[in-house]
């Protein structure tokens, strides 16, 4: 199965969501999906399918490069014994949408640190 086939849903949804500037390329052993989602609605889909297609992101052959306008947020100061979903319950978002906003401070989203401070995406 190639690329294309496997992410076909995916690239679909991309072009039916009204993904600006929307960029799909192929390359040695990934797929590239680039462009600019008109809500974080949108772009919460596009990750959904994409973790629906690879439940785990262990593949490693797609790079999703879509953004989305920011919401507004809260920052949240990690304690001893927290984790995503007890963090998440206290301000009604989930886990993987707090793991989503702070990818660029987080690789493993059962790997939080006491005094790390997260951003707290709006719900």
């Amino acid at each position: 199965m190639s690329l294309q086939e496997k992410y076909q849903s995916l690239i679909d949804m991309a072009n039916g969501a009204g993904i600006s500037g929307l960029n799909i390329t192929e390359g040695d052993g990934f797929i590239k999906i680039e462009g600019s989602a008109p809500s974080a609605d949108i772009k919460q889909m596009l990750w959904d399918e994409y973790g629906r297609l690879d439940p785990d992101y262990r593949s490693g052959d797609l790079v999703l490069d879509v953004t989305a306008p920011e919401a507004a947020s809260n920052t949240y100061t990690v304690q001893s014994g927290d984790n995503l979903s007890k963090i998440g319950a206290k301000y009604g978002v989930s886990w993987n949408d707090i793991f989503e906003a702070n990818r660029d401070k987080l690789d493993n989203p059962d790997k939080i640190f006491p005094g790390q401070e997260l951003t707290i995406p709006q719900g």
